[in-house]
């Protein structure tokens, strides 16, 4: 064999070893790829955000408070099937969200566990992204999960999904609250549909119907819900309201909001004046409450935010009910 044929199959041999490394390192990383195990590592995302409170009122006590400190542990177990798990460690009953998801593609999917139900916009609208410091009122009085101080969850199943100009959620739950069993033999239905004509705007409406048990041994009586939302977004200005009907046995009630925000300082600095009523008998005249808020936000990084609040409570017969100065520190990861 010639020198040159040697420096051939010499050359040969090397692009073959590389080659066949080539391969192996691909197969190789194939195979991690395709590993249940890798995949969920490295799906799995931790995050949370604590939020420090402070509130001067003139007709109320002034506090000092450790309002949330969440943690938020999310991933997907194999392809399409996902879970999230929410605790808040400020609460006396820590767990928020224990849920699991089958969404095999984006316009259908199912949820089940422990979620927020699916009605109002900022019911749905984790309390890290409100523009201001306290939910709305009606919101926090009227919406389910939240008239009966469960942070806007239950237990149950829904489905949900959407397309680029479509959002819905829609699905049966306990009624009864966070991390409770169902207290009656009636499954609760609430939905909501998100309608998204144009990039800037949204519109929606949410149905809630259920029934409770107001007293040990009592029948069952109702409690319904109806809820309309909209949100405008352009440049730096954006506005949002919503409306709330709630039915509870006899006893009709409402309220409604209406917000305006603008960034002075894109992205950093933003400005936003609410106004909102509530009423909790509409049966009895001059019954209602009206709240004006005007917040500032200094977005520090992210979701890492300053904000500042003065809110003046008023009273529709007529007078104010107390007014006060509220700051809030959240640091978010």
């Amino acid at each position: 064999m010639t020198e040159r044929s040697l420096s051939k199959m010499s050359r040969f041999l090397v692009v073959t070893v590389l080659g066949l490394l080539f391969l192996g390192g691909s197969a190789l990383a194939q195979e991690k790829k395709e590993s249940p195990v890798t995949t969920f590592l490295q799906s799995l995302r931790l995050g949370g955000y604590i939020q420090a409170y402070g509130a001067v009122w003139d007709k109320d006590t002034d506090t000092f408070s450790l309002r949330r400190a969440r943690v938020t542990l999310a991933g997907e177990i194999v392809k399409n099937l996902r879970f999230k798990m929410t605790i808040d460690v400020a609460k006396s009953q820590p767990l928020l969200d224990a849920e699991i998801e089958f969404a095999p593609s984006k316009f259908a999917g199912l949820r089940v566990g422990q979620f927020r139900v699916p009605f109002s916009l900022e019911s749905y609208t984790s309390t890290a992204d409100l523009d201001l410091i306290n939910r709305a009122a009606v919101v926090d009085t009227l919406a389910p999960g939240r008239d009966n101080g469960s942070s806007g969850r239950d237990v149950g199943a829904v489905a949900f999904g959407g397309t680029s100009w479509v959002e819905y959620a829609a699905g049966l739950v306990n009624g009864a609250g966070i991390n409770k069993a169902d207290a009656n033999s009636h499954k609760d239905f609430s939905g909501r549909v998100v309608l998204k004509p144009f990039k800037f705007l949204a519109v929606g409406g949410s149905l809630y119907r259920g029934r409770q048990t107001v007293t040990a041994d009592a029948p069952l009586v109702a409690r319904n819900k109806e809820g309309l939302e909209a949100v405008l977004s352009v440049s730096r200005f954006s506005a949002k309201g919503e409306y709330i009907h709630a039915e509870d046995d006899l006893v009709s009630k409402s309220g409604w909001y209406a917000q305006a925000g603008c960034f002075a300082l894109p992205g950093k600095l933003q400005a936003v004046v609410r106004y909102e009523t509530l009423d909790l008998d509409r049966a009895i005249p001059d019954n209602g409450t009206n709240v004006i808020t005007l917040g500032l936000n200094w977005f520090i990084h992210g979701r890492t935010k300053l904000q500042l609040n003065y809110e003046i409570h008023g009273l529709e017969a007529g007078g104010r009910a107390k007014s006060g100065l509220l700051a809030q520190l959240q640091a978010a990861f």
